[in-house]
């Protein structure tokens, strides 16, 4: 893999190398190997089956292509030079929009390419408790794995998943590190403009904008990103980039977005007593309706993504048909608390979380849309 031949890039200079022309096409031509949807959906079009033209053969012709570019473009460094794509690559992806579904998308590429063993897989125990306690997934839950001393025996469906697990968590922190990187705003933003440039007019299937349109009587637009708490913000960035939160994360999730759009200020415990109100005491039966498309879609990112199933526990969590009332988002003390209920790991405090008018996620968005709202006033 890539990300272990570091020597590749150390002595590259990052903003003659971006700037490349030869290297942008060979960045575009990757991401667009990438996210090429090799298993297109049959359509209906002019009454007649329709199948996506990038069929399996056209992908195979790409790809012989695009290792012919990286030849003639890479001559006299044929070895490493598809590496430096690579990386190029991912500090591209990093900064742009995708980022978390291109973590998605290069980890499947990866582990596709893993060989599963026909018995049990046997794993290190320490091993394994380092990616299963960083993925999240329930999947991987030591309590579930059979032990024989300190080695973990995985069937071929868990060692796929941890398989897919263990790159994912490597790419997403070198993703992680590129994003957090301390750098002159310059090259930010050549870097975020470069992107826009590598990803124009490449198909993705997942394109998700983390934003929330709030529609409520206190404020109505767009909120930004950083106005939503930490945990909920990497509770999304988790699923797309195809991270399996606990049941309890996915809950506290779907309903947060929920309230969020439409009545922020209900909390779970009203004047001493526990709220019961449905969906449709705050919304109508179309922006529900919508609603649940626009979640089902995020959660397509899941490793295991049913969508009845999805739509039914959706439903149920923000009482709608299914269940009459709403199952609260959980308070900021049972996220720091966690009591094994897997939210622990997303609760990530920032400056805002420690005041003290901030005791349930949805605090912490009512009070950065106050402060807007005050300082538009």
């Amino acid at each position: 893999m890539f990300l272990d031949n570091m020597d590749s890039i150390k002595d590259l200079n990052l903003i003659d190398e971006i700037n490349d022309s030869s290297n942008l096409i060979l960045i575009k031509n990757r991401l667009e190997l990438l996210f090429w949807n090799k298993n297109p959906e049959v359509s209906e079009k002019n009454g007649e089956e329709a199948v996506d033209e990038r069929d399996e053969k056209k992908y195979l012709d790409y790809l012989r292509d695009y290792q012919e570019r990286l030849r003639v473009y890479g001559v006299g460094d044929t070895e490493l030079f598809p590496d430096k794509i690579d990386y190029l690559t991912l500090i591209l992806a990093a900064n742009s929009k995708n980022h978390n579904i291109y973590i998605k998308k290069l980890a499947e590429e990866y582990a596709e390419k893993v060989p599963l063993e026909e018995g049990d897989s046997r794993v290190n125990i320490w091993e394994f408790i380092d990616v299963a306690a960083n993925s999240r997934n329930n999947d991987l839950h030591l309590e579930r794995m059979i032990l024989e001393g300190n080695v973990v025996l995985l069937n071929k469906k868990r060692q796929s998943i941890y398989n897919f697990e263990k790159i994912r968590l490597k790419i997403k922190n070198y993703v992680d590190m590129v994003r957090n990187a301390q750098m002159h705003k310059e090259i930010k933003d050549l870097l975020v403009k470069k992107s826009e440039e590598a990803f124009d007019g490449i198909k993705i299937d997942y394109n998700i904008e983390s934003g929330i349109k709030v529609i409520t009587k206190e404020y109505s637009g767009e909120i930004p990103e950083d106005w939503h708490p930490p945990c909920m913000r990497e509770i999304l960035n988790d699923i797309l980039s195809g991270g399996s939160p606990s049941h309890y994360a996915r809950r506290s999730f779907v309903v947060y977005r929920f309230v969020s759009q439409f009545d922020p200020n209900l909390r779970p415990i009203e004047e001493g007593t526990i709220t019961n109100r449905s969906a449709q005491d705050i919304a109508t039966e179309e922006q529900i309706e919508r609603f649940l498309d626009e979640i089902i879609n995020i959660f397509k990112s899941v490793g295991d993504f049913d969508v009845e199933k999805t739509k039914y526990y959706i439903s149920h969590n923000i009482g709608y048909k299914v269940a009459n009332h709403i199952t609260h988002c959980e308070y900021c003390k049972n996220w720091r608390d966690d009591g094994g209920k897997g939210l622990g790991y997303y609760c990530r405090p920032d400056s805002t979380c420690s005041r003290k008018d901030i005791i349930h996620p949805l605090d912490y968005l009512c009070h950065n849309i106050n402060r807007h709202v005050k300082k538009s006033e």
